[in-house]
């Protein structure tokens, strides 16, 4: 489903989006993709997972029926991008960031004709979905594996990459995606912010990853409080739909908190004005939209208060990402 395809065709295959999620996703759940490394016929992957051998057939020939699984006789195996993001481990794997998303209920519209025909009513459920210190461990694998690799793949791109010493991870989540960074360089350390209720998942992020020695943790409101300084890099992942309201006053905060030739990196929506795209950032936000709470950051309102804070020439791309299509916004201090 997406704004390539022909009205027509999307329309057929409306009856089915859900089926094919549920396909995925439940295969995803038995990490059925880590085991079609090499082919396997349903009865050998049965009796090695200890699975029903019928129901197991009637998964490998949904997923192979739907293009994720090569078919050779009675033997199954993965598709080469079926084996790059979905087998556990790999370093662009995705079934983290998928589990993450699918059962987020900030993605569940509700009802859109009562909210239509009757207006506005927060949902509790969808106010639920922002408590993000309440998705501990799932949090961290939703910024593991591709989410990590991507966010690499961007920071390698710069021409300042060799020189970045210090960083901040700014609304930083589970704190997977900073320390994916700062391990990135063996001298490279940083610091890695968010709220006060996140620092326990943070600070055991920090443990588990072996990095106590070159990460530190600070807690507080990002839009008001100390974010400390002296960075060579700051990232802004996501988290300029709450950032935005602070307009050019925040982002001369960023500039301040960065050494001279620093530059900030913002990951986020970029939403045309006249909403006629991204297509997957509108729905994103559609949920909390309907229900009164109007998030989501144009395009070009980064660039433009990034300016009007005295940042250099703003560097804008578009990328279609592990989590949909998005803006990447790169901010240079000059002096």
């Amino acid at each position: 489903m997406n704004d390539r395809a022909g009205i027509y065709e999307r329309l057929t295959a409306l009856p089915y989006i859900h089926a094919y999620r549920q396909l995925i996703m439940g295969a995803v759940e038995l990490d059925v993709f880590t085991q079609l490394e090499t082919p396997v016929t349903a009865g050998e992957l049965s009796g090695r997972m200890s699975w029903n051998e019928y129901n197991t057939l009637n998964l490998l020939k949904g997923l192979y029926g739907i293009g994720f699984l090569e078919r050779d006789g009675d033997s199954f195996r993965n598709m080469p991008e079926t084996s790059r993001y979905l087998v556990r481990g790999k370093p662009e794997y995705m079934g983290g960031v998928l589990s993450f998303f699918c059962g987020n209920q900030g993605m569940n519209l509700g009802n859109v004709a009562r909210h239509v025909k009757e207006g506005p009513k927060p949902e509790e459920h969808t106010q639920r979905s922002m408590d993000f210190a309440a998705y501990g461990a799932a949090m961290r694998d939703a910024q593991s594996g591709i989410r990590q690799q991507e966010l690499l793949d961007i920071i390698h791109s710069l021409p300042e990459n060799s020189s970045i010493g210090r960083i901040l991870d700014l609304g930083c989540g589970a704190g997977c995606l900073g320390l994916a960074v700062i391990r990135d360089a063996p001298e490279r350390t940083g610091v890695l912010f968010d709220l006060p209720s996140m620092k326990r998942l943070i600070e055991e992020t920090v443990s588990l990853a072996g990095m106590q020695e070159r990460a530190s943790v600070m807690t507080g409101d990002f839009t008001k409080d100390d974010i400390g300084g002296g960075y060579d890099l700051i990232l802004c992942h996501s988290i300029m739909l709450f950032a935005i309201a602070g307009g050019p006053d925040f982002f001369a905060r960023l500039r301040m908190a960065l050494n001279p030739g620093g530059l900030v990196v913002c990951v986020n929506e970029g939403i045309e004005p006249d909403y006629s795209g991204p297509w997957d950032m509108i729905l994103g936000y559609m949920a909390f939209n309907l229900q009164g709470m109007p998030i989501g950051v144009l395009k070009g309102q980064v660039a433009d208060m990034a300016k009007a804070a005295g940042f250099g020439p703003v560097e804008n791309r578009t990328a279609l990402l592990s989590t949909g299509t998005h803006d990447i916004n790169i901010l240079r201090k000059r002096d």
